[in-house]
């Protein structure tokens, strides 16, 4: 504490830090910008003083932040203090905003060029202030958005996200209802009444899922709905409420969602839908098979493309007569775009399909914790952000998780999810499911009351006994399903000796579709003979999201091993929406000839309802492998548009095929070639981490490093291959 103490008034701030008041195994800090410390001063004492009054000790540290490095350094001192731990820290108000570029391995979907608009091409993220092993180099402060500061992942970093402690934001939005600082005073008013109450018990669950979200696959979210049972078990039973609300269920959906997030009872809210920062998009055009409406759907679409056509240069007439012939449609239909009548109703149509920010604004969302499974709903960064406009408004909100950026599909949003249940801080529950777009939104300090099964202290076991081997052994017979599964999760980060075999052992023994999932995926991690045997079966297994993930690994491993039990999937499962996607996205990195083979062998025993489906899918993998020929040669072929050869290189990121693998390890070893290009065929080779032809890479980026001086090049090299050989989580 002395240290502490004298490091802080090294750093000037007089008397605008405050130390803990209470002793706890762990600590936790805010971090406040002095402008808004000095107009809600007494909130966030008062804040300060719930979170103390809940066991957790709590610093406070207010100044005029120069760099997001000064408060980095700030929390790896606070987390090595060997009595009191930092466990987590929220961020306050006007904090700089890491801008993160040279990492989009560690998000889930984001891939852009970063050659187009630093603003939009890097990742913001708190990653920085709460993973200690990720490294960067500082580049630059954005001369406009000054709290934006650009950094690079570093070569010698490591490539993965594990966080040392959980972070969150409470960042009041720009154009709010009120001004920012009346947002921010108000909000912590409203957490320390809540937190003044006894804890809410979850005995009031919704869920809700918009138009396009997972292939609107019934499958899928049959299956997340089964997964849930498993985890919040007392939530399914007597006088408890648990609603599911799809996007069909009645049109439009949005005032069906915005009346459920202002029940008085409801303590989480579940949100699957795509988005923006300021938009939650709910339904599309009204589903019907009724002429009127199909007619009706027909007339939007021509409007709206018309007038988009318009606006992108294209006369009226061209417009219109072009549409009129594509779908030989009746031209009036086609000149309704352009009449005010429509132009005015359309708008208003529009309006009313999707949440937008103005929206939530004109309510009292009252779920305690709302979950965004969407992109861009987290972006604090921007001057409004429909995570913000849930906590910072009336109502009882009090924490949310959004993402900053886009976001995949194909995730486990869910994952430990029920632990939230045993009274886990919801800080604590997103530590464990980042990616670098994720984030916590509000108070990260926030839990239910434990109404589980579980009887310790479940916010102790993930800091204080994280490491203990021996606590975790014990917990793989807990009756919880997702303690069973959190065991799993320690025991591999702890390197727990004999972990594949207790991954295999536990898939293939356990009833739980929510443990099996878990151990599927750490085994695919470790990557050796056990991940085989688990992935030949886990391509049938009860759960969808489990058979999703099999293919997903299966297509991104490429072993000929694994061919049968995909092919045994594209017979079995093929009326599974996401599980047909995911045939889709993933036979192209296996062996084309094998591929074939194997189809043509399983045919003659599996009954298929259309044969044409299989003919067309033994052309389709036939044209894959042309078409990946071709992509080949485009990339070596120095008189093609460089453009395109970039964007193919681009490409392969999202299809490390293992027939890419001896080109592209020649290109970058080619002194002759163009050295950027080599630069960005050595960095698609660290997409190849789940490939069974890994090692070949890594021999490849080896002799990259050892043969070549250009420190650029040999930079990247080093990065892909730390990416290859670091534990992945």
């Amino acid at each position: 504490m002395v240290l502490l103490t004298c490091l802080v008034t090294g750093m000037g701030w007089g008397k605008d830090f405050i130390l803990p008041s209470v002793k706890s195994a762990t600590s936790f800090a805010i971090v406040v910008d002095s402008v808004s410390y000095t107009k809600a001063t007494a909130e966030i004492k008062a804040y300060r003083a719930v979170v103390e009054r809940d066991g957790l000790g709590t610093y406070i540290f207010a100044t005029n932040w120069k760099s997001p490095d000064e408060i980095r350094q700030l929390l790896i001192k606070l987390h090595r203090d060997r009595k009191s731990p930092l466990e987590g820290v929220v961020l306050v108000g006007d904090i700089p905003i890491p801008m993160l570029r040279d990492a989009q391995h560690l998000t889930s979907a984001f891939k852009m060029n970063q050659t187009r608009n630093w603003q939009w091409s890097s990742v913001p993220s708190d990653r920085f202030y709460d993973d200690f092993g990720l490294t960067f180099n500082f580049l630059k402060q954005d001369s406009i958005q000054t709290l934006y500061y650009y950094y690079s992942l570093r070569a010698d970093s490591e490539q993965q996200i594990n966080s040392d402690i959980y972070s969150a934001r409470i960042k009041p939005l720009e154009k709010g209802l009120t001004d920012k600082y009346t947002q921010l005073k108000e909000y912590l008013r409203k957490v320390v009444a809540e937190r003044s109450k006894e804890p809410e018990v979850i005995d009031h669950l919704s869920m809700a899922r918009g138009h396009g979200y997972n292939s609107e696959s019934k499958v899928a979210w049959a299956g997340e709905q089964l997964a849930l049972k498993e985890q919040f078990p007392e939530l399914f039973g007597a006088d408890n409420c648990v609603k599911f609300m799809d996007f069909e269920s009645m049109w439009p959906m949005k005032p069906v969602w915005l009346s459920e997030v202002q029940r008085p009872d409801l303590d989480i809210m579940l949100f699957h839908h795509h988005g923006a920062n300021d938009v939650q998009y709910v339904n599309g055009y009204k589903n019907g098979s009724d002429v009127n409406t199909s007619v009706a759907n027909i007339k939007l679409y021509l409007r709206s493309k018309i007038r988009t056509a318009v606006e992108r240069g294209k006369s009226r007439e061209e417009a219109i007569t072009s549409y009129q012939k594509y779908l030989d449609v009746p031209r009036e239909w086609c000149e309704e775009a352009f009449d005010p009548k429509w132009i005015a109703e359309d708008s208003i149509f529009n309006q009313g399909l999707d949440i937008h920010v103005d929206d939530v604004l004109k309510i009292k969302p009252n779920a305690r914790f709302v979950m965004f499974d969407a992109c861009y709903n987290g972006s604090f960064y921007e001057d409004q952000y429909i995570a913000g406009a849930y906590l910072f408004n009336g109502g009882t909100t009090i924490v949310t998780q959004g993402n900053t950026v886009n976001t995949i599909q194909d995730k486990w949003p869910d994952e430990f999810l029920g632990l939230l249940n045993a009274g886990l801080r919801v800080g604590l529950w997103g530590k464990q499911v980042h990616f670098l777009e994720t984030h916590i939104l509000g108070d990260p300090t926030y839990h239910f009351a434990n109404r589980s099964v579980v009887k310790f202290d479940v916010n102790r076991a993930l800091t204080v006994d994280a490491r203990n081997n021996r606590f975790w052994l014990k917990m793989l017979k807990h009756p919880d399903v997702d303690v069973q599964a959190m065991a799993l999760r320690r025991l591999y980060l702890n390197k727990y000796d004999k972990i594949s075999q207790l991954l295999k052992d536990t898939y293939f023994s356990s009833p739980s579709a929510v443990v099996r999932l878990e151990a599927m995926r750490l085994l695919v991690d470790v990557d050796d003979a056990n991940t085989l045997d688990v992935l030949k079966a886990a391509v049938s297994d009860s759960y969808e999201l489990t058979r999703r993930f099999a293919l997903d690994y299966i297509g991104k491993n490429g072993s000929d091993e694994l061919i049968p039990a995909f092919v045994r999937s594209f017979f079995v499962d093929y009326t599974s929406e996401r599980v047909r996607f995911k045939q889709q996205q993933s036979y192209v990195f296996l062996n084309p000839e094998l591929l074939v083979q194997e189809v043509t062998k399983q045919r003659s025993y599996y009954p298929f309802y259309d044969e044409k489906v299989v003919d067309k899918f033994l052309k389709d993998i036939k044209g894959n492998k042309k078409s990946l020929e071709e992509s080949i040669e485009l990339i070596e072929n120095n008189a093609a548009p460089v453009k395109k050869r970039l964007s193919e290189i681009r490409s392969f990121r999202n299809r490390p095929v293992t027939m890419a693998i001896a080109p592209m390890l020649a290109f970058a070893m080619d002194a002759s070639r163009d050295m950027n290009q080599r630069i960005m065929v050595t960095e698609l080779l660290g997409w190849y981490k789940y490939s069974s032809h890994k090692g070949e890479v890594i021999a490849g980026l080896k002799k990259l490093m050892n043969t070549m001086d250009n420190a650029p090049l040999k930079a990247e090299a080093l990065k892909s291959m730390n990416r290859l050989t670091q534990d992945k989580l």
